[in-house]
Protein backbone atom coordinates (compact mmCIF):
# COMPACT_ATOMS: atom_id res chain seq x y z
CA UNK A 1 0.00 0.00 0.00
CA UNK A 2 1.32 3.54 -0.42
CA UNK A 3 3.18 4.92 2.22
CA UNK A 4 1.85 8.68 0.99
CA UNK A 5 -1.89 9.64 0.57
CA UNK A 6 -2.32 12.92 -1.25
CA UNK A 7 -5.76 14.45 -0.24
CA UNK A 8 -7.22 17.44 -1.97
CA UNK A 9 -10.31 18.86 -4.14
CA UNK A 10 -10.73 17.99 -7.39
CA UNK A 11 -12.23 21.77 -8.10
CA UNK A 12 -9.83 23.30 -5.93
CA UNK A 13 -6.21 22.64 -6.68
CA UNK A 14 -5.87 19.28 -9.42
CA UNK A 15 -3.18 20.59 -10.75
CA UNK A 16 -1.14 21.09 -7.77
CA UNK A 17 -2.29 17.64 -6.43
CA UNK A 18 -0.89 16.02 -10.16
CA UNK A 19 2.32 18.05 -9.88
CA UNK A 20 2.81 17.10 -6.29
CA UNK A 21 1.83 13.46 -7.25
CA UNK A 22 4.22 13.31 -10.18
CA UNK A 23 7.09 14.44 -7.94
CA UNK A 24 6.72 12.52 -5.20
CA UNK A 25 6.34 9.49 -7.63
CA UNK A 26 9.12 10.02 -9.30
CA UNK A 27 11.20 10.51 -6.07
CA UNK A 28 9.29 7.39 -4.12
CA UNK A 29 8.29 4.85 -6.65
CA UNK A 30 4.85 4.44 -8.65
CA UNK A 31 3.70 2.29 -5.47
CA UNK A 32 4.42 4.48 -2.81
CA UNK A 33 2.29 7.50 -3.52
CA UNK A 34 -1.80 7.13 -4.03
CA UNK A 35 -3.64 9.46 -5.60
CA UNK A 36 -7.32 9.17 -6.17
CA UNK A 37 -7.15 9.43 -10.08
CA UNK A 38 -4.09 7.05 -10.35
CA UNK A 39 -4.91 5.15 -7.57
CA UNK A 40 -8.25 3.88 -8.14
CA UNK A 41 -9.36 1.76 -11.45
CA UNK A 42 -12.76 1.84 -13.44
CA UNK A 43 -15.32 -0.28 -11.26
CA UNK A 44 -13.41 -0.49 -7.82
CA UNK A 45 -15.84 0.93 -4.92
CA UNK A 46 -14.39 4.71 -4.42
CA UNK A 47 -15.33 4.81 -0.78
CA UNK A 48 -13.64 1.24 0.18
CA UNK A 49 -10.31 2.23 -1.99
CA UNK A 50 -9.72 5.80 -0.18
CA UNK A 51 -10.73 4.02 3.28
CA UNK A 52 -8.02 1.11 2.37
CA UNK A 53 -5.62 3.55 0.77
CA UNK A 54 -5.98 6.05 4.07
CA UNK A 55 -5.79 3.00 5.94
CA UNK A 56 -2.77 1.82 5.23
CA UNK A 57 -0.75 5.30 4.62
CA UNK A 58 2.34 6.19 6.77
CA UNK A 59 1.79 10.34 5.21
CA UNK A 60 -1.41 11.92 4.41
CA UNK A 61 -0.62 15.11 2.75
CA UNK A 62 -3.75 17.71 2.74
CA UNK A 63 -3.57 19.92 -0.42
CA UNK A 64 -5.21 22.82 1.22
CA UNK A 65 -5.96 25.93 -1.99
CA UNK A 66 -8.10 28.38 -1.98
CA UNK A 67 -11.46 27.10 -2.01
CA UNK A 68 -10.94 24.05 0.32
CA UNK A 69 -12.31 24.88 3.13
CA UNK A 70 -15.30 27.20 1.28
CA UNK A 71 -16.13 24.84 -1.40
CA UNK A 72 -20.00 24.03 -1.59
CA UNK A 73 -22.21 20.96 -2.83
CA UNK A 74 -25.26 21.52 -5.28
CA UNK A 75 -27.43 22.74 -2.35
CA UNK A 76 -24.71 25.15 -1.77
CA UNK A 77 -24.04 23.66 1.79
CA UNK A 78 -20.35 24.07 2.80
CA UNK A 79 -18.73 20.60 1.88
CA UNK A 80 -16.27 20.03 4.78
CA UNK A 81 -19.52 20.72 7.40
CA UNK A 82 -20.69 17.92 5.61
CA UNK A 83 -20.10 14.51 7.28
CA UNK A 84 -19.55 12.21 4.75
CA UNK A 85 -17.55 14.81 2.62
CA UNK A 86 -14.73 12.90 1.73
CA UNK A 87 -12.02 14.64 2.35
CA UNK A 88 -13.33 15.23 6.38
CA UNK A 89 -13.46 11.23 6.06
CA UNK A 90 -9.82 11.07 4.79
CA UNK A 91 -8.19 13.52 7.04
CA UNK A 92 -10.24 12.11 10.64
CA UNK A 93 -9.23 8.66 9.40
CA UNK A 94 -5.96 9.82 9.15
CA UNK A 95 -6.05 11.72 12.25
CA UNK A 96 -7.52 8.64 14.25
CA UNK A 97 -4.46 7.39 13.47
CA UNK A 98 -1.84 9.34 14.20
CA UNK A 99 -1.21 9.78 10.97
Amino acid sequence: MPGVFISYRREDCPGHAGRLFDRLRTRFGAHSVFIDVAGIEAGVDFVVALETAVGSCDVLLAVIGREWATSVDRSGRRRLDDPNDFLRLEIATALKRNV
